[in-house]
């Protein structure tokens, strides 16, 4: 038997852009050919190959209890950013949080030798690996700035558009305010209880720089921002279980309470209509609309190869003081049951309701931001399905479509 020889990097880099195609993420010619060009590989030193041209996150760095402080995006999830941003060449473009630096190559791919990337980073350790990774990969001419991110950098300002590749829970007020009247801001929020990555450009009209409106939305996962743009926390650790619960709203239970709950009766039950993994953001942001309030849209982690109450690796769920319903990755038909068997028929039935409307997604949804003490911009059709959340910099308007 003959081995057959191992891809090189250009290889791997093509068949993953291939593979992202074929799921339906958005590459242009111009980001396919960043993708290939710019080598993942160099950004994130000492892990395998095989791990780095997978479509999956990296993470680089953990705090002491294990929370991810950084890394690099799943391929994916930076396609659908660097999309929404609609970049051309020459353009000034503001990173917020500059990570591995993989993300600020890819924009100078994008903007090309005429334009101008400039990122932030808060940690000087992150900054200055990134520094050295974006020198070997053939990218000096990135610009990295050690500040607080929630601050933008107003000496480069105003910027054809803005991206911050970590999640905020209100939009800083300097990011709007350092955009370019016809630019677009990109950034991942974690607000109405779900993380969106939303891209964003000026209300028409709207006499304040703090208007704005959405141009799309989708679901994504990324680490949050340092300081105080970061809100409230949103995960709790079970230290006798070796299980992490993540709110994407502010944590409203404590572990002692969840120990109790997971450690109630328990059982398992199937979905009367298939979620699978592909979908479960667009079934998330259908629960953000039509779950009864006194529950939390969640996800869940457990330390590699442990057990906890019944269950390994990861998923996500809704949970209640009373009941609890978890669904893990890679078999999306099972429901873990804790407590009361409410939240696995709620997740059951709603799950049926997505499926039978036609399985709808974000593009059904838009989102006003209004900056706070104005009065929020709500939709025309009296009909639609309204959540307005009031934040201390800026009040958030969401809207579903009102024919679904």
């Amino acid at each position: 038997m003959v081995n057959a020889p191992f891809p090189d990097l250009e290889q791997r880099r093509a068949a993953r852009g291939e593979a992202l195609r074929r799921d339906g993420v958005p590459l242009s010619d111009a980001l396919a050919a960043a993708f290939l060009k710019v080598p993942r590989h160099l950004f994130v030193p000492g892990v395998y190959l095989d791990a780095v041209y997978r479509d999956q996150p990296i993470v680089t760095r953990r705090d002491k209890d294990g929370v991810p402080l950084g890394g690099s995006t799943q391929p994916s999830w930076m396609a659908f950013t660097l999309d929404a941003l609609e970049l051309q060449p020459g353009q000034r473009v503001l990173e917020i949080g500059t990570g591995t630096g993989y993300n600020a190559a890819l924009l100078a791919e994008l903007v090309g030798p005429e334009g101008k990337v400039t990122s932030i980073e808060t940690d000087e350790e992150t900054a200055e690996a990134a520094r050295a990774h974006l020198d070997r990969a053939g990218y000096s001419r990135v610009e990295i700035v050690l500040a607080d991110g929630a601050l933008g950098h107003a000496d480069g300002a105003p910027y054809d558009r803005i991206i911050s590749t970590v999640s905020v829970w209100d939009l800083p007020t300097p990011w709007p305010a350092q955009l370019a009247e016809d630019g677009i801001l990109v950034t991942a929020l974690t607000t109405f209880g779900i993380q969106f990555s939303v891209a964003l450009g000026r209300r028409p009209g709207a006499a304040r720089r703090g208007d704005l409106v959405s141009r799309s939305l989708f679901p994504i996962r990324a680490v949050s921002i340092k300081g105080q743009a970061a809100g409230p926390e949103r995960y709790i650790r079970i230290p006798a279980s070796a299980m992490q619960i993540d709110f994407m709203s502010e944590a409203r239970m404590d572990a002692a309470g969840l120990h109790t709950l997971f450690s109630s009766d328990y059982d398992l039950t199937q979905f009367s209509a298939d979620i699978g993994r592909h979908n479960l953001g667009m079934f998330s942001y259908y629960l953000l609309f039509f779950c009864p309030p006194g529950y939390e849209f969640v996800t869940y982690a457990v330390e590699e190869g442990q057990l906890a109450y019944g269950m390994q690796g990861i998923g996500w769920g809704i949970v209640s003081p009373t009941s609890a319903a978890f669904v893990p990755y890679g078999d999306e038909r099972l429901i873990h049951l804790f407590g009361s068997g409410e939240a696995g028929y709620l997740l059951d039935t709603l799950a049926r309701q997505w499926d039978a409307a036609g399985r709808p997604d974000l593009s059904r949804c838009r989102m006003h931001i209004t900056p706070a003490g104005a009065r929020p911009a709500l939709p025309a059709e009296p009909e639609a399905v309204v959540r307005v959340v009031a934040q201390p910099a800026h009040t958030y308007t969401l809207w579903i479509d009102p024919a679904l």
